[in-house]
């Protein structure tokens, strides 16, 4: 009886260090997991920075987008002024206060 009550212990003893064993390689694998997820979302080309850099990529579209605009109106001014008097002549009255000879101009004060 002696010696199986000491092999009982033993089975108890090895079950108890596989089950450690499996703990051990368990954490393991999940601090590998973790680290290696880390990597991914935190790193020079992880998630965030992806993420960054691809609202950045979407702002400066925006942004050329408008420029192009502005720059559409801008140069169907600069034809306007090359080529239609009438637009040179409200240019000048409008934003120079320019007239003609025989015009009055009156500017009207608001209180």
């Amino acid at each position: 009886m002696a010696k199986r009550g000491k092999s009982v212990r033993k089975l108890s003893e090895v079950m108890q260090q596989i089950t450690r064993k499996k703990r051990i390689r368990q954490l393991a694998f999940l601090a590998i997991l973790i680290i290696v997820a880390a990597v991914f979302i935190t790193g020079s080309r992880g998630t965030f920075q992806l993420y960054k850099f691809s609202k950045t990529k979407l702002d400066l579209k925006n942004e050329i987008e408008a420029l192009e605009t502005e720059k559409a109106k801008l140069e169907n001014m600069k034809s306007k002024i090359e080529t239609d008097p009438e637009y040179i002549e409200k240019i000048a009255r409008e934003k120079y206060k320019m007239k003609k000879k025989e015009e009055k101009v009156y500017e009207i004060v608001e209180e």
